[in-house]
């Protein structure tokens, strides 16, 4: 914030300055027409850097719900219990790893056992709750237990998630019906189970993993680009709720968009050659979780873009450039099959 006014009051002393400001006589071999031009490029270059930079501040400012202060100060990473939903393996064990390294106390839920990747340094504060997160009667017994063993929590890492690699007409009903309820309907659950202890403390965090795929439809996996929009819809729903319906505008939400990252989705053929035809770069689960694990420390909102940072605002590109890029992507995902 203060960057940005010191960049404003450059840019009027420099305005108020006149060109005779750039006029050091013989040390600048240039004829006062071109040290006009320099003059007027440099007001405009400030101006814009100016600008720049004073809407990234209103965006910060936004994300923490128009509060001009963190709220940091009030987290003690060794009191705070954490859940992380598809946690035993990939990017959510990465994540797990990362939290227990903090000190905080994370509760995993999952179908599968943890991986052996855990030290048993690490599993002192984590702890195995098998869950089908398909099942909201599940999600409850899980989220009795977690609260009954270790207390409320007050982080939610909504990461499970699957793929399909189908066309829609040949997607079979129950892989369309399985992908919603992992993806997205899971969401629903979870913070119905949570939520409200957060609202009584007026302190939490809720980070969902969307994907780039919320900002571009891919062929051949419609079913997965619909609910990663839909995820950037629930989020930003839940944001307005939480400020105007909850009044508790102190909770944090974060939604996370990594581009294409190496999990068992990106390791299936019908991905795997895709990829390679575009000669695409993919993420390494370990940095996405860093990415995520230090927003979750910094006590901050916000939507984490880990790809191009063109990606949110591919909508706003005329239709033409929308379809090429939606065109360039068209083979990527092929074959038939579950991805996860």
């Amino acid at each position: 914030m203060i960057r940005c006014f010191i960049l404003i009051a450059a840019y009027i002393a420099l305005h108020r300055a006149g060109p005779p400001l750039l006029n050091f006589g013989d040390s600048l071999p240039l004829t006062w027409a071109q040290i006009k031009t320099l003059h007027r490029g440099l007001q405009w270059s400030l101006a814009l850097w100016a600008i720049y930079d004073f809407n990234s501040m209103l965006n910060r400012w936004a994300e923490n719900r128009w509060l001009f202060q963190t709220d940091k100060r009030t987290w003690n990473w060794e009191q705070e219990i954490a859940v992380v939903t598809g946690g035993s393996q990939g990017i959510g064990a990465c994540v797990v790893k990362k939290l227990a390294f903090h000190g905080i106390n994370c509760a995993v839920l999952d179908v599968a056992p943890l991986s052996e990747s855990f030290t048993n340094d690490e599993l002192r504060l984590v702890h195995y709750y098998r869950c089908d997160i398909t099942s909201h009667t599940d999600i409850h017994r899980a989220a009795e237990a977690i609260r009954s063993d270790l207390g409320p929590p007050s982080i939610l890492v909504n990461n499970a998630g699957i793929g399909n690699a189908y066309t829609i007409l040949d997607m079979p009903m129950e892989n369309l019906r399985r992908l919603f309820e992992i993806n997205l309907l899971s969401h629903w659950s979870t913070v119905q189970e949570f939520l409200p202890d957060m609202i009584a403390k007026k302190k939490g965090h809720i980070m969902s993993v969307a994907s780039l795929a919320s900002f571009v439809s891919l062929a051949a996996a419609v079913d997965y680009s619909c609910t990663k929009s839909a995820l950037l819809a629930f989020h930003e729903g839940l944001v307005q709720e939480l400020k105007h319906r909850y009044k508790c505008p102190q909770i944090k939400t974060t939604i996370v968009h990594p581009n294409w990252t190496k999990s068992a989705i990106t390791a299936h053929p019908a991905i795997q050659a895709g990829l390679k035809s575009i000669g695409a770069k993919l993420l390494e689960a370990e940095d996405v979780a860093e990415a995520m694990v230090k927003q979750v420390i910094a006590a901050r909102s916000g939507q984490l873009i880990l790809g191009p940072s063109i990606s949110p605002k591919i909508r706003a590109l005329p239709t033409w450039l929308q379809e090429l890029i939606r065109d360039s992507q068209a083979n990527v995902v092929s074959g038939n099959g579950s991805t996860g």
